[in-house]
């Protein structure tokens, strides 16, 4: 500590510290030897007399630098204190996280899949059929007096009803959804492997000709806008039979599943076949604008219902612990499919000055790629259709499927409004890259070429998603790739006018703009129960497919006709903006998810402390009861209303 003497005769200081001396500043004078400069009291001594104000100066900045430092300092501590706090707390939930994810329940609702669902409604549904009378009577004596006892009577409608959902309340997730017998008690878990390697092979070729031929329609597209292909057809046309498939796809995902489980999963799929082959026959000799709606946009669109969305419900029977593995690769097919696809059809359409040969070529690579998908791919539960013949069960079915009880769940809304926004965004860039790249001066070669650098990127970015995705969190992965497509549409798409920028600009959106697609539905997944998960499923597909019709119609509608260097400019940037909104909409639904996680820790925790206190002779270390109680102000802390705390969620960096 530095020591100061202060002598009032001499009006000087002497410093013992290690700063400068007083030699090192200027002098300061009397006014008589330096008229020119004033001194600080009125009146002036006659006598030549140097004052050291040098050595207050010094003291006085010094002491104000060691105060500065002082604060520096005190605040790096604060705010290392505040970072190791925050590492600590966030450390604290992972670690829960990897626990609670430990646990084959836990791990099957995390990872859970449109085929999961599947299977746990035909088990809720024919629930009651697969228990017998004993089961159902020892469950009346178990169960509670107000239910077994409430008349006296005997075994009645209504009380094995009460009894069948008590016994199908104390089941777990996991035995619903893979459900063991009464004889053996075990659990019949996925093999993670064997023949369910070839279904995902299956799943894959399923679709590489569906989503990954389609994918490639920005080729068509482009030719049809560039060539006067058929009388009387506008540029709005050609967009309606575009946003055809992209709309009927997932209108009808709901009716495609529906039909699966009357028929079985082949059947289904063969019905889509049969339809993919109508679709692109007859478009080949199509010569009226109605025929080409008809063929190249319904029925190539409905088709694509019946063969994929079968064929993705598969995986998930035969995956558990390798799931992300499996459907990465089935994933790969929608990418790999639209370079293959876009790249031929450019080929094509260029050689032969036309559509019709690119169509049957599509029409028999996709069929024979389809069939064999169909018929190679199993199962690995052994399906039960329902048939035709039971209509209260195909009832029960559409009941299930749309049930708009759904509605009323603002996540549920959420949701679906992201995925809509997010979609769109998408098909805005996909259908329109193609011709933007025509518009900019290049050739349909490079505008075909862009879109498969695109698409291919997309086979690589896909299941890398989901593979992340499981590691940091699902929703965590969509927030940061989603802010990465914003950055991309505004900052790179826009300016991007060479060939080179525009290479560079697929590669970046073709690594994360299938984001919506990739985590749809295990958002879904993470914001509603399992039992929900179907008709959440559904009405996200049926409320967000018809603004899709109108997708690529805004587009062009929004293009500038007259000649400048970028007539898409404003297509761009209400691309950009949907994406952004998309944005917003996931960061909510971020905040809610972890809102939702930390109110059932923080129930956990105060429970455990309650029995602490209650029982205390239980045997626990003071660590684990420190933990404890920094859980408990944490949770404080973090949960509550108000906009601040809102916001504190939303980028609170646990994983969820």
């Amino acid at each position: 500590m530095t020591s100061i003497n202060i002598s009032r005769d001499s009006e000087d200081f002497s410093i013992n510290s290690s700063y400068p001396s007083a030699e090192s500043f200027p002098r300061v004078y009397t006014k008589q030897e330096n008229p020119s400069i004033l001194t600080n009291g009125d009146k002036t001594t006659d006598k030549e007399h140097p004052i050291s104000l040098a050595h207050t100066f010094s003291n006085t900045s010094n002491f104000t630098t060691m105060t500065n430092l002082s604060k520096i300092t005190s605040l790096k501590q604060t705010i290392s204190h505040h970072i190791v706090s925050i590492r600590d707390a966030v450390n604290d939930d992972n670690e829960q996280t990897y626990k609670e994810e430990s646990n084959v329940e836990n791990l099957l609702k995390a990872k859970f899949e449109l085929g999961d669902a599947t299977r746990l409604s035909s088990y809720i549904l024919e629930y009651p059929s697969s228990i017998n009378d004993d089961a159902i009577e020892d469950s009346c004596v178990n169960s509670n007096a107000e239910t077994s006892n409430k008349d006296g009577s005997n075994l009645g409608k209504k009380r094995k009803e009460a009894s069948q959902k008590t016994l199908l309340s104390r089941m777990n997730i996991l035995e619903k959804v893979f459900p063991s017998t009464y004889d053996s008690g075990t659990t019949d878990l996925p093999p993670d492997g064997g023949y369910g390697w070839v279904s995902t092979f299956c799943t894959f070729l399923a679709m590489f000709s569906t989503w990954g031929c389609n994918s490639g329609f920005g080729v068509f597209l482009a030719f049809y806008l560039n060539n006067n292909t058929f009388k009387g057809a506008t540029e709005y046309d050609y967009c309606l039979i575009a946003g055809l498939t992209i709309c009927l796809g997932p209108l009808l995902s709901p009716i495609g599943m529906i039909t699966m489980k009357i028929i079985g999963i082949k059947l289904t799929m063969w019905i889509g076949i049969m339809m993919l082959l109508a679709g692109f026959l007859m478009s080949s000799y199509s010569t009226r604008l109605w025929e080409l709606y008809l063929t190249q946009g319904a029925l190539v669109g409905a088709s694509y219902s019946f063969i994929a969305i079968p064929a993705t419900t598969v995986i998930p029977g035969w995956f558990l612990k390798k799931r992300a593995v499996a459907m990465g690769i089935s994933m790969i097919g929608t990418g790999a499919g639209g370079v293959t696809y876009s790249l031929a059809a450019n080929k094509m359409i260029q050689d032969n000055n036309g559509t019709r040969q690119c169509l049957r070529v599509f029409c028999i690579t996709c069929v024979v790629a389809c069939a064999i998908s169909a018929i190679l791919i199993k199962p690995y539960h052994k399906e039960h259709p329902i048939g035709f013949r039971s209509k209260s069960k195909i009832k029960n079915e559409f009941k299930v499927m749309f049930d708009l009880n759904v509605i009323r769940r603002p996540v549920v809304w959420l949701v679906t409004v992201w995925f809509t926004f997010a979609l769109f965004a998408y098909n805005l860039m996909i259908f329109t890259l193609s011709s933007y790249v025509v518009a900019r001066g290049m050739s349909q070669h490079d505008g075909s070429t862009i879109t498969a650098i695109v698409n291919g990127c997309q086979a690589i970015g896909r299941p890398i998603m989901g593979l992340v995705g499981d590691r940091v969190g699902r929703i965590n992965i969509t927030v940061v790739l989603t802010l990465c497509l914003t950055i991309f549409f505004f900052a790179f798409w826009i300016p991007a006018h060479t060939f080179l920028q525009l290479i560079f600009l697929a590669i970046c959106l073709g690594s994360c703009i299938g984001v919506a697609n990739v985590m749809s539905t295990v958002l879904i997944a993470d914001v509603v129960a399992p039992e929900e998960f179907l008709t959440a499923w559904a009405f996200v597909n049926y409320f967000s497919s018809p603004f899709f019709l109108v997708c690529e119609v805004i587009a062009q509608a929004l293009k500038i006709k007259k000649p400048v260097s970028n007539p898409y400019i404003h297509t761009q940037i209400f691309a950009g903006l949907c994406i952004f909104v998309a944005l917003c909409l996931v960061c909510c639904l971020r905040s809610l998810s972890v809102n939702n996680k930390l109110k059932d820790r923080q129930t956990e925790t105060l429970k455990s402390l309650d029995n602490l206190h209650k029982d205390l002779s239980s045997k626990i270390s003071e660590q684990e009861y420190d933990i404890l109680e920094k859980r408990k102000v944490k949770y404080v802390l973090l949960l509550g209303g108000g906009i601040k705390k809102f916001f504190i969620r939303m980028f609170y960096p646990m994983k969820v």
